[in-house]
């Protein structure tokens, strides 16, 4: 009697929006499913994917020694011509729609632009702001799911903006009309949310504004209306009021996601921009338990260099130890010699990137000057870090209002109307009040338990994961 092959493992395909931000909660998720036995393309637009390859040594062109060769990085198209500008997001938005959905039916028959592949794809898992992609994916009949790599209540928002539009809380392209007490409610049994979390207005430009709202309303709505799942890195018990609703049926809580802490980590990929690990690991493990001062402010937030300057004069007037992160095209704006002298005394590190999991979990670190980002408001909580907050733009608001007013586990370091200079001496006071605050101190321990339980063995995002990933594995 004939024995019957065995079947081929499930395949799945990752989408991620082309930003940092977005790849990174991705590629953990990618290696959750990797845990589980999938294989994974993980697709990239070209411009990135160089850049993730470059950081990567190259290994990468081909099949990952991450996953063990079951981890494939292509690149595809964006639309936007080789000299054009692929960071600016606007653009980017409108030629994507166009110029990738033809390409992924290549990649789901299993082979990209060389004819190479790993088989055919079984399942995908798209950006929330990719979710234009998922029409491809149903028209072949496979099961999808699209991630929310921000908070659940910025998504909340953005899918129920319709019923905001027709209660008058805002103009038909998002501005804000009948706010109270510069709050507003979703409907009726939820409680007063913050204007930060009408996410969009916060870009200092009200154009961008419009479109930015329109795109991201249009694709929430279309990744709630055609995904399986609706995915949001995120975990129930810090945002109790968005899950306490009619929320949880259409949301599922998978957060908070990450690998390099795991047992079974693979080789960290996905990275834009190369981390200075052994400069940043030594650095650290020269400091007293607690005493560092990191501060990052993620992959696209920009500063005059008079603040960068006001900000470098306060970390040194602090006395306390500190490493920060300066983007190359950054590093510039810095003093004349700063970095070097600072060195040089032992004070003090500045490097371009950093691996930021296992900095902000070092013992050395005991304190977090962020720009907000979820997943770096993720990462501080994760590892019990207070934090001083200094947002760019758009949900970074939203976050700072969660970290200083609902949570309370940090401070604001720029004014509410913003555009001001904020001085060394304004950095100095925040520092000193921020590590003499036990109160906050204690209550990110506890939140930093919550998000400990939620990923473990009876916690709900790992149920939730454990959900997803039998369901797409079928």
């Amino acid at each position: 009697m004939a024995t019957s092959a065995a079947p081929a493992s499930p395949h799945a395909l990752f989408l991620p929006y082309p930003a940092q931000g977005h790849v990174i909660p991705f590629m953990e998720l990618a290696h959750r499913f990797l845990d589980r036995g999938f294989a994974v393309t993980f697709v990239n637009t070209k411009f990135n994917h160089r850049r993730v390859v470059a950081v990567a040594g190259g290994a990468t062109t081909a099949y990952s020694s991450a996953g063990g060769g079951r981890l494939r990085l292509v690149a595809v198209d964006d639309g936007i011509d080789d000299a054009g500008d692929h960071e600016n997001l606007i653009l980017l938005n409108a030629a994507m729609q166009e110029a990738i959905p033809p390409q992924l039916e290549a990649l789901i028959d299993g082979e990209d632009a060389a004819g190479q592949g790993l088989g055919k794809v079984t399942c995908m898992v798209v950006d929330s702001g990719m979710s234009w992609a998922l029409d491809v994916v149903k028209r072949r009949g496979l099961p999808s799911a699209a991630l929310w790599p921000a908070s659940a209540a910025v998504l909340s928002v953005l899918v129920n903006a319709k019923r905001l539009i027709r209660d008058g809380v805002i103009d038909d392209d998002g501005a804000p009309v009948n706010l109270k007490n510069n709050s507003f409610n979703l409907n009726e049994s939820t409680t007063s949310m913050d204007a930060t979390f009408l996410a969009w207005n916060y870009m200092g430009n009200r154009d961008a504004e419009r479109l930015v709202f329109h795109y991201l309303t249009s694709t929430a709505q279309a990744a709630a209306a055609k995904a399986d799942f609706l995915l949001c890195n995120t975990f129930s018990d810090i945002e109790p009021a968005v899950f306490a609703g009619p929320t949880p049926a259409t949301i599922l809580p998978i957060g908070p996601l990450r690998t390099w802490q795991r047992p079974t980590r693979h080789a960290p990929v996905g990275h834009f921009w190369h981390p200075d690990d052994d400069a940043c690991m030594s650095f650290l493990d020269a400091q007293p338990r607690g005493s560092v001062v990191y501060v990052a402010f993620g992959s696209i937030s920009i500063m005059t260099a008079a603040q960068l300057e006001e900000l470098a004069l306060g970390l040194e007037a602090s006395g306390r130890p500190f490493l920060w992160v300066v983007r190359p095209e950054q590093a510039g704006k810095l003093p004349a010699g700063f970095a070097d002298a600072i060195d040089g005394l032992g004070k003090g590190k500045v490097v371009g990137w950093a691996p930021q999991e296992q900095v902000l979990g070092h013992p050395a670190v005991g304190c977090f000057v962020t720009h907000c980002g979820w997943n770096s408001t993720l990462e501080g909580i994760r590892n019990g870090l207070p934090m001083l907050c200094w947002p760019y733009f758009t949900d970074q608001f939203t976050n700072q209002t969660y970290i200083c007013d609902i949570w309370r586990v940090g401070l604001r370091v720029a004014s509410a109307e913003g555009g001001r200079l904020v001085m060394k001496e304004r950095v100095v006071e925040l520092l000193d009040r921020i590590f003499e605050d036990e109160s906050a101190k204690e209550r990110v321990l506890r939140l930093k338990e919550m998000a400990e339980k939620n990923m473990s063995e009876e916690g709900q995002s790992l149920n939730n994961l454990n959900v997803l990933m039998e369901s797409m594995g079928r």
